[in-house]
């Protein structure tokens, strides 16, 4: 099988680096397809594939459907085990400021956990799609199938080993487990 995940489209938190409430309804900035997408990344989507969209029901993941692919998805193609996962305790906290034990403190999320979660996506089949997402979910994705999977959540969101940036592509052959980044911008650096 082959899935194809796209961090969403750039928000306003992204640029800043801010967990902020709400988050799951934030806007992204961008109002048109960036022209080089498709040149950089998008060509690397199979034209057959780009109605088979699924969607994490965060509104700019959403968004970037339309963005990307011109259609809202519909009510069958958004998942709620696509969501990002769950940092919200870290308030206004900048994650690359905390330790990891203040991280580990304010949340509670293992290798474990974000072990079961890719293997629940991996086996309630896709089938060949393009899958939106988010950025730790990606990034623990790329983790996964390169031999990493007990990666700390804290190295995750801080991007150790693996940057991934919004709009990039993440091409995954679930069969031969390979995973080869597209990488549409360079990573803010905060």
């Amino acid at each position: 099988m082959k899935l194809y995940f796209i961090r969403h489209a750039p928000t306003e938190a992204n640029l800043s680096g801010s967990m902020v409430n709400g988050y799951d309804n934030a806007n992204i900035i961008l109002q048109k397809k960036p022209l080089d997408w498709e040149e950089k990344v998008g060509k690397f989507i199979p034209a057959d594939m780009r109605r088979k969209v699924f969607s994490s029901p965060a509104l700019r993941c959403i968004q970037t459907c339309e963005l990307l692919f011109g259609f809202k998805p519909s009510e069958n193609q958004i998942r709620n085990d696509l969501q990002e996962f769950d940092c919200h305790k870290l308030g206004d906290k900048k994650f690359w400021e905390i330790t990891e034990d203040e991280f580990n403190g304010l949340v509670q999320i293992s290798s474990l956990d974000m072990k079961k979660r890719v293997r629940n996506i991996l086996t309630n089949s896709f089938g060949n799609s393009i899958i939106i997402s988010h950025g730790m979910l990606i990034r623990y994705i790329y983790h996964y199938f390169n031999g990493n999977e007990n990666i700390s959540a804290y190295d995750v969101i801080n991007s150790k080993g693996f940057r991934f940036s919004n709009l990039d592509l993440l091409e995954v052959d679930t069969q031969t487990r390979v995973a080869i980044p597209h990488y549409y911008n360079k990573p803010i650096k905060h």
